[in-house]
């Protein structure tokens, strides 16, 4: 859906601030907002990442000092948020909320990650209390909060084991070989954000959305690279506190680390993506591996 902007002044097209806009999920929100008419405002600390656009104007902030933010983002009828890992996600996004409500914001469409049970993993707590916290502000007085809840990105296949699968030809986790793992294309996932932000608001109101793109095995996984890229990709397993000790090495704190070592919950794949998505499947690994082959070269 795109946004009826014909015969609308530049004052009356609807007005989208991004935070977090620069990123693989957010760069893309902004990219197809434009595209569908949308006049948008990006929140960024480094304003050189923002692609140039006469519909786009970009703020320079962050989120140490969230002033430029909230003399910005008055006249905005909708906030795409994204916070970025910072030490205090929970309080961060919490105050943008409470700031985007009380300036006149109708919807916020926030980036959360998939439900756990509460304290299980304390990287994914602060999203989650904050998700629970800005539901039930006083500021938001009946308009729209929106989460979608992901689980483990596609693109961290790249931040976390490409160095492996580069010099040792192997996908080394710590998992068991046949151990299902949950999978989502940020494509998808920002591209399911901006259909809601294109949506009328009452369409979504309050929803949260899990979205499970894809569950592959490791064994899967070195299977899908080794036909991708012509060579033999095997997996490797290691001992969970050698993975662990691989990640504190790298510099992740202890809840990241642990995090990402021993992680093994499994949801099915989220049944309603074609719903939110216009019809359309989600990416699965192979597919999404496919498109980013040279990024593994």
């Amino acid at each position: 859906m795109d946004f009826d902007t014909q015969n609308k002044t530049e004052a009356d097209k609807e007005r989208i601030f991004v935070v977090g806009g620069t990123g693989t999920i957010g760069g893309v929100v902004v990219q197809e907002l434009v595209k569908r008419g949308a006049l948008v405002t990006v929140y960024a600390r480094s304003p050189q990442k923002v692609q140039q656009d006469k519909a786009i104007t970009v703020i320079q902030g962050d989120y140490n000092d969230l002033t430029p933010l909230e003399q910005s983002i008055s006249g905005h009828h909708r906030l795409f948020l994204l916070v970025g890992e910072v030490h205090n996600i929970r309080d961060t996004t919490v105050a943008i909320s409470k700031i985007a409500y009380a300036s006149g914001i109708q919807q916020i469409v926030e980036i959360s990650v998939k439900r756990v049970p509460w304290r299980k993993f304390r990287i994914a707590d602060g999203h989650l209390e904050a998700e629970k916290i800005v539901y039930d502000l006083p500021e938001k007085m009946g308009r729209s909060f929106v989460s979608l809840n992901s689980c483990n990105f596609m693109t961290n296949v790249l931040v976390y084991y490409l160095d492996a699968i580069k010099n040792e030809d192997a996908v080394v986790d710590s998992a068991e070989p046949n151990d299902l793992q949950e999978w989502t294309s940020p494509n998808d996932i920002a591209h399911v954000a901006v259909r809601i932000l294109c949506d009328p608001i009452e369409k979504h109101e309050d929803a949260a959305y899990d979205l499970i793109g894809d569950n592959k095995t490791p064994l899967e996984r070195a299977a899908i690279l080794s036909n991708l890229l012509g060579r033999k990709i095997t997996y490797k397993q290691i001992p969970v506190q050698d993975m662990y000790n691989k990640f504190i090495k790298a510099g992740y704190d202890h809840a990241t680390s642990f995090y990402l070592a021993s992680y093994q919950d499994v949801s099915p794949v989220t049944r309603g993506w074609p719903i939110l998505l216009g019809g359309q499947a989600p990416e699965t690994f192979d597919v999404w591996a496919s498109k980013n082959k040279n990024l593994f070269l």
